[in-house]
């Protein structure tokens, strides 16, 4: 198991991450929505950074797995401050800007995969549920952390000068760089673990029947479903959401304290579904969360004012959540420890295909029709996918009740 110091370290290079990465985005977005560009090339560039990252989650996880997690990480750590420097030095407006937003979405994707691997490497998601959980709700509170912190920072430099937002942004890059070094020459090769007592006295005692494994790797497959609902509306708070911002007259900074709020409602439920266990397992409480994801969404639709926006943000926030905790809950418990690096980057690789394809999809139909109108597409979508859902689960129920796996409503 690593030890608390490396896991702490581990923590504060993923808000480091999350920080760089999300003044980065703030800035392009908002610049664009002030210079009045169409919707459809704001969905391009939040594609374009969504994409690069799904790609990097993948790909990262499936080489971290068979080759070097190192590689990987260190690839993304390298990556995220060179693609700093080269977005401040280009104009959002121009195509080949989009080349530079890719390689920050590759360099952010290619450092979670193996960071999660990292973190979860000797839990036990059934011996040790509790452990898990805290394993995780630190993991998310860090980059929850991160994300908001850069969104604040951008909307309170952003009237300033937009090469502030960058400076601040490098700076906690190259920062990220040298704990990244001293993280990998401290953390044991795969190869190199020896298995201590304790680990080997769980794996005896950790008894965990074929049922229990069919059940959580069935949720885990839920889980990528309601992740792409859930960031397909969400990809639409980082990326549109300053359209309608501009539209209906919220400055900079409001926009940046919305945003945290919108990341503040993230944490507290992840810190509530840490404390409680009725979710585990359970259908019913994932349905209850996207419905009032799909209610957050209408309420940013119709939204006349700020206040409106805030709502909406505050019922969406819980959505994403509850999909990201669980997802992640869920890939963790229905994995066998040696696979969790590459489950954890299909969980990534999901939320950014819901990500990508909102910005398109809603890009497109914001320029066609007006800049409300994506919002009711997610809102449709995610309740498309929660019957999707739904047919699933009751068509494995059915099969449960044949061959009395334990599937639970």
């Amino acid at each position: 198991m690593l030890p608390l110091n490396h896991k702490s370290l581990l923590y504060l290079i993923c808000l480091l991450a999350d920080f760089c990465g999300f003044v980065v985005v703030f800035v392009v977005s908002r610049q664009l929505a002030e210079e009045k560009m169409p919707d459809w090339y704001l969905g391009m560039a939040g594609a374009a950074f969504a994409l690069s990252s799904g790609v990097a989650n993948i790909v990262g996880g499936v080489i971290s797995h068979r080759f070097s997690e190192r590689a990987v990480f260190l690839f993304g750590i390298f990556a995220v401050p060179l693609a700093i420097v080269l977005c401040a030095f280009a104009e959002p407006h121009d195509p080949r800007f989009l080349l530079r937003y890719c390689l920050l979405g590759l360099g952010l994707g290619s450092i979670y995969p193996t960071l999660i691997g990292w973190l979860n490497r000797d839990q036990d998601a059934h011996a040790n549920r509790r452990g898990v959980s805290r394993t995780l709700i630190l993991f998310c509170i860090s980059w929850n952390v991160g994300m908001m912190c850069g969104q604040m920072t951008s909307g309170a430099l952003f009237s300033v000068g937009r090469q502030w937002v960058y400076a601040a942004g490098l700076l906690a890059a190259f920062a990220n760089v040298g704990l990244a070094l001293i993280v990998v020459r401290r953390i044991a090769r795969r190869s190199d673990m020896a298995v201590g007592p304790t680990d080997m006295e769980e794996r005896r005692s950790t008894v965990v029947s074929e049922p229990e494994l069919l059940l959580a790797s069935r949720c885990r497959q839920l889980s990528w479903i309601a992740n792409a609902g859930g960031t397909f509306g969400g990809s639409l708070v980082f990326h549109l959401l300053p359209s309608l911002m501009v539209t209906i007259g919220v400055s900079a900074d409001q926009h940046g304290t919305l945003l945290a709020w919108w990341r503040g409602v993230v944490i507290v439920t992840y810190l509530l579904m840490h404390w409680s266990h009725f979710w585990h397992f359970r259908m019913s409480a994932s349905v209850v969360s996207q419905l009032l994801g799909v209610a957050g969404l209408l309420s940013i639709a119709f939204a006349p004012s700020a206040t409106m926006v805030l709502i909406g943000l505050t019922l969406h926030g819980q959505l994403a959540g509850f999909n990201y905790f669980s997802g992640l809950f869920y890939s963790t418990a229905g994995s066998a420890r040696e696979k969790r690096t590459l489950a954890a980057g299909i969980h990534e690789a999901t939320l950014a295909a819901g990500m990508a394809s909102g910005t398109v999809l809603g890009g497109f139909l914001g320029s066609r029709v007006n800049e409300r109108a994506p919002w009711l597409m997610a809102a449709g979508v995610l309740l498309v996918l929660v019957i999707i859902q739904l047919g699933v689960w009751q068509r494995w129920y059915g099969m449960s009740r044949t061959k009395a796996a334990p599937v639970r409503s």
